[in-house]
């Protein structure tokens, strides 16, 4: 979803012709409050507020993230114009188009590598999913995004909207894959989603197509599997008039059944007047036998807006074995 989209593709075509594959830049991570009323607040739902950072660069094509993958503190995160970010916290960040050449448009290749929305990866070897919201499509990458193996539009996803479709995805510790559309309206204000028996790239399988309820007013953005076999997913809110929120739900796959409603069971809920933005990008790290919780905002390239990225320790009880 994109609030400004027309300053955005200004933004990114003139910046296009500066900036060159794999350019490292300067990447300040400012720490910011998420509570300014109270800033010693820490508590948040179930989560745990370790740390809060804005970021900026002077790459200005740095910005836009959509989803994000942490691993040992280093940061792999994926914009919604196909671009890849490698960063740590020393203050450096590496800007690479997704597709190894910079793009030159906005929606004007006949390939699906455009408005890359959803990540996820599997963590034996390496390869990388990215859903694609536009054209309704998933290719999957080599390890970190290094080469591009294979796509398919999946027929289940073909009348999910353009604009919608794919912007979350989670690939399942036994190989499923989870795909939610953004706002493809379903019944009792759900939407929907899949789930895959295995690659959807490879897989003849038809997927089960079941519904996901978020919270009220809310769509998906992002998902990523728990240890214990839940998945998480991060939920966005957006009007004029109330301005942007954010909700973090658990659910369980072993509910999953054909044409079925699944709701998550609520973790926290970020909203105003808390110091938050259009949050989108999901992650998760285990650090000394605590769940870590990474979330990131797309800033839609718009002077207005803010990167931000929180880090969060999950407090609530894991359920053994959920959805093994």
């Amino acid at each position: 979803m994109r609030f400004l989209f027309g300053f955005a593709l200004v933004l990114l075509l003139s910046a296009s012709v500066a900036y060159t594959p794999s350019r490292e830049s300067v990447l300040h991570l400012k720490p910011v409050m998420l509570d300014r009323d109270d800033p010693g607040r820490s508590e948040f739902g179930e989560l745990t507020l370790l740390g809060a950072w804005k970021l900026k660069s002077n790459n200005p094509l740095f910005g836009g993230i959509s989803s994000m993958r942490v691993t040992n503190g280093h940061f792999m995160a994926l914009s919604d114009f196909a671009y890849v970010f490698d960063f740590d916290f020393d203050g450096k960040a590496r800007t690479v188009p997704l597709l190894g050449r910079a793009l030159p448009g906005i929606y004007t290749s006949p390939e699906p590598d455009r408005d890359s929305e959803s990540m996820t990866t599997d963590p034996i070897s390496g390869d990388v999913w990215v859903g694609f919201e536009y054209s309704n499509a998933i290719r999957r990458f080599s390890p970190n995004l290094g080469r591009k193996e294979a796509w398919v539009a999946p027929p289940a996803m073909k009348n999910w909207p353009l604009n919608s479709g794919a912007e979350a995805m989670a690939r399942l510790s036994d190989g499923r894959f989870m795909v939610f559309a953004e706002e493809s309206p379903g019944p009792d204000a759900s939407t929907e989603a899949l789930l895959f028996p295995g690659d959807p790239i490879t897989t003849g399988d038809l997927p089960i197509h079941f519904y996901y309820k978020p919270p009220k007013g809310f769509d998906p953005t992002d998902a990523v599997q728990l240890p214990d076999g839940r998945v998480m997913v991060l939920n966005r809110h957006f009007t004029v008039i109330d301005g942007v929120a954010a909700a973090i739900t658990i659910v369980d796959p072993r509910e999953i059944a054909p044409e079925r409603i699944v709701t998550g069971h609520l973790v926290a809920m970020l909203k105003p007047p808390l110091n938050i933005d259009n949050m989108e990008a999901l992650s998760i790290e285990q650090q000394g036998g605590r769940i870590i919780v990474w979330i990131a905002s797309d800033d839609n390239f718009n002077p207005l807006q803010q990167s931000l990225l929180f880090k969060f320790a999950l407090r609530s009880t894991p359920v053994s074995a959920a959805g093994r």
